[in-house]
């Protein structure tokens, strides 16, 4: 499941990119603990592919995906998958 969840957050982080508007200054991107309720894929593992996928380059970019958004923020309902989550978005 790895390889297939690391090709779709790749895919949904170009789409976010292709509408970023300007320099993405006031760019938001909000991201969830996709895979891990009904799934059951380990949390840590979900946070690692994120941390791969936002520190790759992308669609000729200079720098890591993640300086395309001003703004990275991670929402669940869960607070210690959030804790756990910005541990890599600092």
């Amino acid at each position: 499941y790895m390889v297939n969840t690391t090709a779709k957050f790749r895919a949904f982080m170009a789409a976010a990119v292709a509408n970023t508007k300007g320099d993405g200054s006031n760019t938001y991107l909000l991201l969830g603990p996709i895979g891990t309720g009904a799934f059951g894929n380990d949390v840590r593992k979900i946070r690692n592919i994120f941390y791969q996928v936002l520190s790759s380059r992308m669609m000729g970019s200079t720098g890591p995906i993640r300086n395309a958004f001003k703004h990275i923020w991670f929402v669940s309902t869960d607070a210690w998958k959030n804790d756990l989550f910005k541990k890599i978005l600092s």
